[in-house]
């Protein structure tokens, strides 16, 4: 049914009237009085609203379902039966919503961000000579954080639907009851007035670096600056990674520390040199620590597509080394559940936290403090790109692959200073961090695709000596290698090309006039 108009009543005590004048005082018939539960799901970092959809889970005395919403408005919501939200969209069977959920959320999991107790009366107005020709719904909303805390009253909403015409002579009534009721047309997705009231912002949260520097600041507070907002993802993330909600929680902390150790091994004599050392060592250990639990969640997110790019009668053979994986991995996760709980995490966090909000004192300070940050950045990301673009041309077909796996670190490094420093330097960097994501695309998929073709057959072996599989598993496991040394051979071809584009002219000039330091 489509809807004809919303409208927010601001006082609750003036809905029967509203009524009674919009039916022209003419009986009105009550059709339901009907109670909801509305559930709001998305992501930890918001992936339906910022695909401009939002997933309700609803629940009557009749059942739930699973609604799929357009938040502009553009289309009619879409439901499906269901007792309960899933987790995953791999959770769901194949078919329409899973169809709609996973491109959108990947592998994050579904989380409860906002919930409403609805109570909603639907009665039907009549008016003129052909009986009734609207219906109304009055919907009271209580909104609640999930997570827990009291309640607290939206404004009623009154909806009206068309069922027999009539629609152009409701709404010349609406619009002149508007100024004496008080009326507010619906303009905002209730999802977001809820959010509002317990004090949620969409899209408060998200691991892309979004950090406003000024160049004219000393170097020392813009370091400082840097260190909170990665402190800040860092912190976000302690909870979902240790009880592994979904594997992006330990790969958004991971980039956290590692993008904190980038920063202050690249931007040397600005903090102080004791503090910051100790800092590295300690992020050091927490990548190193967990490391095999991120390892573990690629290999299993990508052993999907790989065993698709085997022949069929090979992927049954692969069962026992699903079984390792999955054994492996929650022993690993376990750990790391350990060591974010642990003293050694704490005292990161400390020491972190108070690099990034306590002001260095003048005898702590670098001899680089008092520096603009700007000059400071454009020394460092200069620096490091004539590195790459040295070491990249330096690159032929008989390279062997420890040397790219370098040459990767240091696009990466190059690729967070630029991201660090975006706000200092306009539009024009984000062509550059453009290029050294593909850069290291070819390069991650190169060396992701070298390591786990490693990790296979170091596992094929110590199986097959634990007696855990047999000749049919290893043959199967290696053509699984053998399909990863293909791909790896592809994407060191790609690699060539893009470091070419990379190495262009225009490149060349842009990062010349960007950031070669005068002088």
């Amino acid at each position: 049914m489509p809807v004809l108009v919303s409208y927010v009543v601001p006082d609750e005590s003036r809905v029967a009237d509203l009524l009674a004048r919009l039916s022209q005082d003419r009986p009105i018939s009550e059709v339901a009085a009907v109670a909801t539960e509305h559930r709001f799901y998305d992501s930890f970092d918001w992936r339906l609203f910022r695909a401009g959809v939002s997933l309700v889970h609803e629940t009557t005395a009749d059942g739930g379902w699973l609604i799929w919403q357009d938040l502009a408005g553009r289309e009619r919501p879409r439901r499906w039966a269901a007792m309960q939200p899933p987790g995953l969209a791999s959770d769901l069977p194949n078919g329409p919503l899973r169809d709609l959920l996973a491109p959108v959320l990947g592998v994050r999991r579904l989380l409860p961000i906002v919930a409403i107790d609805r109570r909603s009366d639907r009665v039907q107005l009549p008016a003129g000579g052909e009986g009734v020709i609207v219906r109304a719904r009055i919907d009271r909303d209580q909104v609640r954080d999930p997570s827990g805390g009291p309640s607290k009253a939206l404004p009623v909403q009154i909806t009206l639907e068309p069922l027999s015409g009539g629609a152009t002579e409701i709404k010349g009534r609406l619009a002149a009851l508007k100024r004496p009721f008080g009326l507010r047309r619906v303009r905002v997705p209730r999802l977001i007035e809820a959010l509002s009231v317990i004090e949620r912002t969409p899209g408060d949260y998200s691991s892309k670096l979004d950090i406003d520097l000024a160049g004219h600041w000393r170097a020392e507070q813009g370091l400082r600056e840097i260190l909170r907002y990665l402190l800040a993802v860092f912190d976000a993330n302690i909870a979902g990674a240790s009880a592994h909600l979904d594997p992006e929680f330990l790969h958004d902390l991971r980039v956290a520390t590692r993008r904190a150790r980038s920063l202050l091994s690249q931007i040397k004599d600005v903090l102080p040199a004791s503090r910051v050392a100790s800092l590295r060592e300690r992020l050091a250990w927490l990548q190193q620590v967990t490391g095999p639990a991120r390892d573990l969640d690629v290999y299993l997110l990508g052993l999907e597509g790989d065993l698709a790019r085997l022949p069929a009668m090979l992927r049954p053979h692969l069962a026992p080394l699903e079984t390792a994986l999955s054994t492996r991995h929650r022993i690993a996760q376990q750990q790391v559940s350990e060591w974010l709980e642990s003293a050694e995490s704490l005292a990161l966090s400390q020491e972190w936290r108070e690099l990034a909000e306590t002001p260095v004192s003048v005898h702590e300070a670098g001899a680089r403090a008092d520096w603009p940050l700007k000059l400071v950045a454009d020394r460092a990301i200069w620096r490091r790109y004539r590195r790459v673009r040295d070491d990249g041309r330096a690159i032929d077909a008989a390279t062997p692959a420890p040397v790219l796996h370098e040459l990767r670190k240091d696009i990466k490094k190059l690729r967070y200073l630029m991201e660090f420093f975006r706000s200092l330097y306009g539009d024009q960097i984000s062509t550059l961090i453009k290029q050294t994501k593909i850069l290291l695309d070819d390069l991650g998929h190169y060396q992701d695709l070298a390591v786990q073709a490693q990790f296979l057959r170091e596992a094929a072996h110590r199986m097959d000596q634990e007696g855990q599989c047999g000749a049919d598993s290893l043959l199967a496991i290696g053509a699984l290698v053998g399909a990863l040394l293909e791909r790896q051979s592809e994407a060191r071809e790609r690699f060539a090309a893009s470091f070419a584009s990379f190495d262009g002219r225009v490149n060349r000039s842009l990062f010349r006039d960007l950031f070669k330091p005068s002088g």
